[in-house]
C-alpha cells in the first residue's frame, strides 16, 4: 500500500494553519509496518470517534482506523511502549476503558529512529467517579513525524489527569478533545516542550462542557531554542447547559534563540451566562535581572540559565498528581538542561 499523502491535512484548514505535514513527510519513504498487538472490531474503532462537527479534518482519525493493525484494550494500570524505525508507518489505537468508581494510571514512552509515520489514536471512556492518570514521553528521532489524536468523554464526578513532555521531535502534532458529559466532572491538561534544532511541535485542544458545575484546566510550558517552532491552540467551547464551568488555559513560551518561534491561538466559546473562564498566553525571554542575581552569587552563567529554565516549567510539572512520576519527569527536565549538581 502506498502512502496516501493526498489524504493528509494541510496548513490551508484552520486547525492545521501553523504545522505542515505534508512537508515534513515529504521525502520519507514509508511502508505499513506493525508493532504486533493485533487488530481491532472496527465497530468499536468507530465507537466515541469525534463528530465532523467539531473537527474538519477526521482523515487522520479514519487512516489510522483503516489500518487497524495494532490495538490495545487498557482496563488496568498500563506502560506502553511504542517505538518506530527507520521507514516504518505506524497507525497504533489505544483504547482505554475506566469503569464507575476505579483509578487507572496509563503511561506512554514513544521513541523512534530514523524517519517514520506515527499517526495513533486514543479513544478513552472514564466511567462516574472515576479517575483516568494518562502521561506521556516523547524522545521522537529528529527525522520522524508523529500525529495523535486523542478522544475522552468524562462521566459525572469522574476526572482525567494527563500530561505531556516532548524532549525530542523531528515533528509531532497532539490534537487532544475532551467532553465533559455529567455534572462535577473535571478535565486538566499540563506539558511541556522542550525542543531545539529545528523541531516542531503542535498542541491543538479542545474541551467541551457539556453539563453544569465542571472544570478544565490547561497549563503548558514550552522551551525553544534554534529555529524550533511550537504551536499551542487551546480552545475551551461551554455549551448553554454547562453553568457554574470554571476553565483555565495557559500557555507560556521561553524564547532561547532569535530564530525560535511559538504560535499561540487561545479560544474561548462561551454559551453560558454564570461561568468563570479565562485564558493567558505570554513568550518571552530569561529575564537579565534574574540571571544578573543568580551570577552575582557565583553561579555559572550556563548553569544560571539553565536553573532559571527549570523554575520556568515548574508549575506545568506541579499538575502531575502522581508524585513518583512528577519526579521523572523532573530528572527528565534536568537531564535535557544539562544541569550538573
Amino acid at each position: 500500500m502506498s502512502f496516501p499523502i493526498e489524504l493528509i491535512p494541510t496548513p490551508k484548514q484552520e486547525r492545521w494553519k501553523y504545522t505542515n505535514l505534508p512537508r515534513a513527510l515529504k521525502g520519507l519513504s514509508l511502508s505499513p509496518a506493525s508493532l504486533g498487538w493485533g487488530a481491532g472490531n472496527v465497530a468499536l474503532l468507530n465507537a466515541n470517534a469525534p463528530g465532523a462537527k467539531q473537527y474538519a479534518d477526521t482523515a487522520l482519525w479514519d487512516l489510522n482506523t483503516a489500518q487497524a493493525k495494532d490495538v490495545k484494550f487498557i482496563t488496568s494500570d498500563e506502560t506502553v511502549e511504542i517505538n518506530a524505525n527507520d521507514g516504518q508507518w505506524l497507525s497504533p489505537r489505544l483504547i482505554i476503558h475506566v469503569k464507575d468508581n476505579e483509578e487507572m494510571t496509563v503511561i506512554e514512552r514513544q521513541s523512534g529512529q530514523g524517519g517514520y509515520f506515527k499517526n495513533q489514536v486514543v479513544q478513552i471512556v472514564i466511567g462516574k467517579n472515576a479517575k483516568l492518570r494518562h502521561y506521556r514521553l516523547y524522545d521522537e528521532s529528529a527525522n520522524g513525524v508523529t500525529n495523535v489524536f486523542t478522544h475522552a468523554t468524562i462521566a459525572r464526578d469522574a476526572r482525567y489527569e494527563a500530561f505531556n513532555m516532548v524532549v525530542g521531535a523531528g515533528t509531532i502534532r497532539n490534537q487532544i478533545h475532551t467532553e465533559l458529559q455529567g455534572e462535577n466532572a473535571d478535565c486538566t491538561l499540563g506539558g511541556i516542550n522542550l525542543l531545539k534544532g529545528e523541531q516542531h511541535a503542535d498542541t491543538t485542544i479542545t474541551i467541551e462542557h457539556q453539563a453544569p458545575n465542571c472544570t478544565s484546566n490547561q497549563t503548558y510550558k514550552s522551551v525553544l531554542d534554534g529555529r524550533a517552532h511550537c504551536v499551542f491552540q487551546g480552545k475551551v467551547h461551554v455549551h448553554q447547559i454547562a453553568q457554574k464551568t470554571d476553565g483555565y488555559q495557559l500557555s507560556n513560551a521561553l524564547i532561547l534563540s532569535p530564530e525560535a518561534q511559538m504560535d499561540t491561538k487561545p479560544e474561548l466559546e462561551i454559551y453560558a451566562d454564570d461561568v468563570k473562564c479565562s485564558h493567558g498566553a505570554t513568550t518571552g525571554r530569561l529575564e537579565d535581572t534574574s540571571l544578573f542575581y543568580l551570577r552575582a552569587r557565583g553561579i555559572p552563567e550556563e548553569k544560571a540559565r539553565s536553573l532559571l529554565i527549570n523554575a520556568f516549567c515548574t508549575q506545568a510539572l506541579e499538575t502531575i498528581g502522581d508524585e513518583e512520576y512528577r519526579a521523572a519527569m523532573e530528572e527528565r527536565l534536568i537531564q535535557w538542561l544539562g544541569i550538573q549538581a
